[in-house]
């Protein structure tokens, strides 16, 4: 039989495979698009403009810009889409075109672009958050373009960001777009740039939001390095806009454990807190360091193990962590962890909320004690709390068919009982289920037999036609 020959290698989308294309073709597929898409056009009309140099890209972008600034158009539904490409055209002509021939100018005018959100905002339901997500790439475009401007040409940059950061920056876009190129200024200008800021930096009293200024001076000082400055600025807010933790995780981190230990205790003020879009899509949401557990570890820093052993202690007591027990254990002295442990397990089984008990048991892992502790208080499992209750059951039926038929009964009370009509075909699993761990060695040890829960459940619920018409007549015809 004569041989297939080969397929040809599949052209991919790439460097290699236009170069394969060739120049001619790639014109000509270029100059359609272009007759096609107004926001192509631009973009290569951007791109010949930066052939002639920095003057010809600048004038075409000013000009791209000005427009944009000056229109005030409500965009309707039907057109976002379009203007949204048109944007994205913009800040791509800026950061692409204009950035390979002076990045200077170009992080000039990527700057106006993204002040500009704003007026935007208010000119397109921006419900998806795709308007929103341009501009917040445009601020990370600006960390990559910022490293490239010349070092002497850096002190322009400063007071073209510094106006836009006075009060509060609700949308969040200047503020993430001037802590993203302080990451990339030179240390004498940061030093001015910050003085500038501490100088403006007002905050009015009473206030339950911090300025833009704060968040930017915080990343003028990470970018010196300067942790001091850091600490001096969190010193000079009002204590209801502190974040101590915060602080005293930096002072840990750089070994100054006495100084952690005093920001760690004091008291964070409660207050209103609300996330903006620019800071989820930006990932700049970062949960607090956990209290309690920094405290712990800056005792061990300092040496004083009994005080951390006692802030894990106090830890675990508050909601049975099964992760602070193992860093308990690990921490205690030779011979300790035994009786550590035996403490830990008598005081979950008194322990007042049984679900967190029974998460403890799962969490450390003990299925066997946990299978005993959920058989011994068959009657207070909650079916609310199906999302852990019947990963439990499922893990139980190897081994502990008691304790998990005592799970999915208290699931399944919880559907047939709430006539959770939506849930019934997952009740008529659980009472299949059910049947079957009954007809097993110990499936029902401790608990009322299947045949009369069954007898139960039909007495009280009998008029629950949508869930007994799922279930064959024989499941319950001889209880």
């Amino acid at each position: 039989m004569a041989k297939v020959a080969k397929a040809p290698k599949k052209a991919k989308l790439d460097r290699d495979g236009l170069t394969a294309l060739g120049l001619e073709r790639l014109i000509e597929i270029a100059l359609d698009e272009a007759a096609l898409n107004t926001s192509f056009k631009k973009r290569l009309n951007a791109a010949l403009a930066g052939i002639g140099g920095a003057a010809g890209v600048a004038k075409l972008i000013d000009s791209r810009l000005t427009a944009l600034e000056k229109s005030g158009t409500r965009i309707r539904w039907q057109k976002e889409r379009a203007f949204g490409n048109d944007l994205d055209s913009i800040s791509a002509s800026i950061v692409k075109e204009f950035g390979a021939v002076d990045p200077g100018m170009a992080l000039e005018r990527l700057i106006r672009f993204v002040f500009g959100y704003e007026g935007i905002s208010e000119r397109v339901n921006d419900s998806s958050g795709r308007i929103a997500g341009i501009y917040v790439q445009a601020c990370e475009a600006a960390a990559r373009l910022a490293p490239r401007v010349p070092v002497d040409q850096q002190a322009r940059i400063p007071p073209l960001l510094t106006p836009g950061l006075r009060g509060m920056d609700y949308h969040g876009v200047r503020t993430l777009l001037a802590v993203r190129i302080a990451a990339a200024l030179s240390p004498d200008v940061l030093k001015a740039w910050d003085e500038t800021l501490a100088a403006a930096m007002k905050i009015p009293a009473g206030t339950t939001f911090l300025p833009a200024i704060v968040h930017v001076r915080r990343a003028i000082a990470d970018a010196r390095g300067d942790l001091n400055a850091y600490v001096a600025i969190e010193e000079s807010l009002p204590e209801a806009l502190r974040e101590p933790v915060v602080v005293a995780e930096r002072l840990y981190a750089a070994g100054r454990h006495a100084e952690a230990l005093i920001w760690v205790r004091k008291p964070r003020k409660s207050r209103i807190g609300f996330a903006r879009r620019v800071d989820i899509l930006s990932g700049d949401m970062k949960p607090l360091p956990d209290k309690d557990r920094l405290e712990a570890a800056i005792l061990d820093g300092m040496k004083d193990r009994a005080a951390s052993q006692a802030v894990r202690w106090k830890i675990f007591e508050q909601g049975l962590d099964a992760g602070i027990l193992r860093e308990y254990i690990a921490k205690a002295g030779d011979f300790e962890e035994f009786e550590a442990l035996d403490k830990a397990f008598a005081f979950v089984e008194s322990y007042r909320e049984p679900h967190a008990a029974l998460r403890f048991y799962l969490a450390w892992p003990r299925l066997d004690l946990a299978a005993r502790y959920v058989v011994a208080r068959w009657g207070v499992w909650e079916g609310e709390f199906y999302e852990f209750l019947l990963p439990a059951a499922e893990a139980f039926e190897t081994d502990y068919p008691a304790a998990a038929t005592a799970l999915y009964r208290a699931l399944l009370d919880r559907i047939i009982g709430r006539g959770l009509s939506e849930a019934y075909g997952y009740g008529a699993d659980y009472l299949a289920r059910l049947s079957a761990l009954a007809k097993r060695p110990g499936g029902n040890d401790g608990l009322m037999s299947h045949a009369d829960y069954v007898a139960d459940l039909r007495r009280q619920h009998i008029r629950r036609h949508g869930f007994w018409d799922r279930i064959p007549p024989e499941a319950y015809r001889s209880q």
